[in-house]
């Protein structure tokens, strides 16, 4: 696999590493909400790794004697640089530049696989990175897709990369199977007085609108919904 990106080993941080092994699906961005809102503290720092899949294309000839051959696609080759930087603006969208709202410090592993390696080789990656950081946690995302690709109705599947992390790291492990971010509202100690809610302590997190309300202090930081 090749590597772009990532911070060499022994960089100086504070706080923890939290490592999200992520893609750019709905499951990989709820478990990067998980992590964002459940788990993070001020000081901390999220490491991204994310093995993308880019291999040449084919055609698949079949045999009348019931053989198959793969042959390469003679189409024009992926534009490697332009694949890249989709990517990372994919990944900026979704996952990055949330944290930036809320002054998280991120860095992104990225790596390419170009060999279809299967999950044990992506997990390998991860597990390298994880040591490398001396990360506090991997948080990766249930994908619950059944082994014939269909959707799994008892939630017990849990992807190929996150059943292997499971088994096979030494490390804290969670995994996310679907998540939804609280509302957090920062109301001033004024504005409380002026909602008659009572006086509030500076930097406290409320909900208003006379109902039921779900808060969180993010580290810190508040975001406004």
């Amino acid at each position: 696999m090749q590597s772009y990106g990532g911070a060499p080993p022994g960089f100086p941080l504070t706080g923890r590493n939290i490592l999200l092994a992520i893609d750019t699906t709905d499951a990989s961005v709820s478990a990067a909400q998980w992590a964002m809102h459940e788990f993070y503290r001020k000081g901390d720092t999220f490491h991204l790794v994310h093995v993308a899949r880019i291999l040449a294309p084919q055609l698949t000839i079949h045999h009348q004697y019931h053989a198959t051959y793969d042959v390469p696609d003679p189409k024009p080759p992926i534009d490697e640089r332009a694949f890249l930087e989709r990517l990372k603006e994919d990944i900026r969208e979704k996952i990055t530049r949330p944290m930036d709202s809320l002054g998280m410090p991120h860095n992104l592993h990225l790596f390419l696989d170009t060999d279809n390696a299967p999950a044990s080789a992506v997990c390998t990656t991860i597990f390298k990175v994880a040591e490398q950081v001396d990360a506090a946690i991997l948080v990766v995302a249930a994908h619950g897709k059944g082994h014939e690709g269909g959707r799994d109705p008892w939630g017990a599947y849990l992807g190929s990369v996150a059943d292997y992390t499971m088994n096979n790291t030494k490390r804290p492990v969670m995994v996310v199977r679907s998540y939804t971010p609280p509302l957090v509202l920062h109301m001033s100690r004024s504005a409380g007085k002026l909602a008659g809610g009572g006086p509030t302590s500076p930097g406290s997190a409320a909900g208003g609108g006379g109902g039921d309300s779900n808060t969180k202090s993010l580290g810190g930081a508040s975001a406004s919904g």
